[in-house]
């Protein structure tokens, strides 16, 4: 008997291709319905202890005052790694970091702080970080832009003990930079602990391809939970203000009480 293959039809093929992407955007709606609530706990609001900042960093800051990490110890921050070449691609982070400024103005125990990925050896140093500062709107003394004399200690910091992730170079001439780095911003509290990270950039790229599919297939609106993807970057927003708020009213790491 001749064996034919079956016959393919084309506007089969694309509905399968179109209920796949649905089945991936939903998933990972689940996935970031999931990591919003992830160890919510008895406490909605209560953040993870996800480790603790165990080695200080001594560094100059966009003043020329050289300043330590652990002086920050009994305040809680917020750490995010940076280039003072390519501010845009952290663009994100750098743009939440400005509102959390503003949004804790009025609190003197609620520091920033953003790590140069490269150091004076690679030509950043505190005339650079204040240049930086400058076209980020950036004035507040609560708000440091660090480097040091040492780029491969500086990126050391930002992976091992802020845990944001590591530094890589681009291949040379690549129009997106010399550098490619973390795009997460992390949550400190008063001991010391890393008690979340969040991914703007993430989140404002995985709501962006949403959007888009919404528009090819309407009916996806009528799916439970895919308004958490629509609205991804304001429900990352809200959890980490309300992680922000508990950790502020904390008497101990993870307890109010």
């Amino acid at each position: 008997m001749d064996m034919e293959p079956a016959e393919r039809n084309p506007a089969e093929l694309r509905r399968t291709a179109l209920i796949l992407v649905a089945i991936m955007i939903l998933g990972a709606a689940f996935v970031l319905y999931a990591y919003i609530n992830h160890e919510k706990g008895k406490d909605p609001d209560r953040p993870p202890i996800t480790a603790k900042i165990t080695r200080n960093f001594a560094a100059k800051n966009q003043h020329d005052k050289l300043v330590g990490i652990y002086d920050l110890e009994g305040k809680v921050w917020f750490a995010v790694a940076f280039c003072v070449n390519q501010l845009d691609e952290n663009k994100y982070a750098l743009a939440m970091m400005k509102e959390l400024v503003q949004h804790y103005g009025d609190r003197d125990d609620v520091f920033f702080v953003w790590v140069s990925i490269d150091g004076v050896d690679q030509g950043v140093g505190p005339v650079q970080l204040a240049e930086a500062a400058e076209k980020l709107g950036i004035d507040d003394s609560r708000c440091w832009l660090l480097t040091t004399g040492d780029t491969d200690k500086q990126r050391g910091y930002i992976k091992d003990q802020l845990r944001l992730g590591l530094v890589n170079a681009r291949e040379q001439g690549d129009p997106a930079g010399k550098s490619k780095f973390p795009s997460q911003l992390a949550l400190i509290d008063r001991g010391m602990h890393i008690r979340q990270r969040y991914d703007f950039r993430e989140v404002h790229d995985f709501q962006a391809r949403a959007e888009e599919e919404l528009k090819k297939r309407p009916e996806l609106a009528d799916e439970e939970k895919f308004h958490v993807v629509l609205h991804a970057v304001d429900e990352l927003k809200k959890t980490l203000y309300a992680n922000t708020e508990f950790v502020l009213s904390e008497t101990k790491t993870g307890s109010k009480k």
